[in-house]
């Protein structure tokens, strides 16, 4: 199996999509995996066995409390990044909102514009905590946090946000190149999961 450059890749899809769409395609993808990587490495540590957790705990349980909340919020401010505005005080953001207007063919404009709600509609659980948590510190939430409650964000919908976000790259990637991509379990050696196995040996 032929493994492309990551520069192969961009002209690849420059070829299938056109230069404007096929570049913020590719270094929007970029960003995506970024943030399945961390999520992968959330999961490896904290998601997949109770063993595992009580090594972290056992092993350094404030160091890895820290880890566990930063991986989190990583991954939450990845997904609000990933569905900001198109544009926001004049500057321009490259996020799947920005996609539907650099797509010619109406049908699939139409298509990924839905998607495109889907996802942020998906993600508003999200951009409250990064609007009154973690990016910005709400003065009423801060006070009284029974008055002002953070709706909860479980595994279960980290996982249906990015699923929405990577419809939308798909949906382009299919028309236009007639495939799909995985973005699930992409680590490799060195990650959250080898850092176990070694603490257990």
């Amino acid at each position: 199996m032929t493994t492309r450059s990551s520069e192969e890749v961009l002209e690849y899809y420059m070829d299938s999509m056109g230069e404007v769409l096929g570049t913020a395609f590719w270094h929007l993808n970029q960003k995506i995996l970024e943030v399945h990587l961390v999520w992968e490495q959330y999961k490896q540590l904290y998601g997949e066995s109770e063993e595992t957790v009580r090594t972290l705990n056992e092993t350094a349980g404030l160091f890895f409390m820290v880890v566990q909340d930063s991986l989190w919020d990583s991954v939450i401010l990845g997904i609000c990044r990933l569905t900001d505005p198109a544009q926001m005080s004049g500057r321009q953001n490259l996020s799947i909102r920005a996609l539907p207007a650099l797509i010619a063919n109406e049908g699939l404009r139409r298509e990924v514009a839905g998607l495109c709600e889907e996802a942020l509609f998906k993600a508003q659980f999200a951009r409250d905590h990064r609007n009154k948590r973690i990016a910005h510190q709400d003065k009423n939430h801060l006070y009284d946090r029974e008055a002002q409650p953070l709706g909860g964000v479980s595994r279960k919908l980290i996982k249906e946000m990015l699923g929405a976000i990577t419809a939308v790259m798909n949906a382009i990637n299919l028309h236009y190149c007639d495939t799909t991509m995985f973005y699930d379990d992409i680590s490799s050696g060195g990650d959250a999961a080898w850092l176990v196995y070694k603490l257990k040996s």
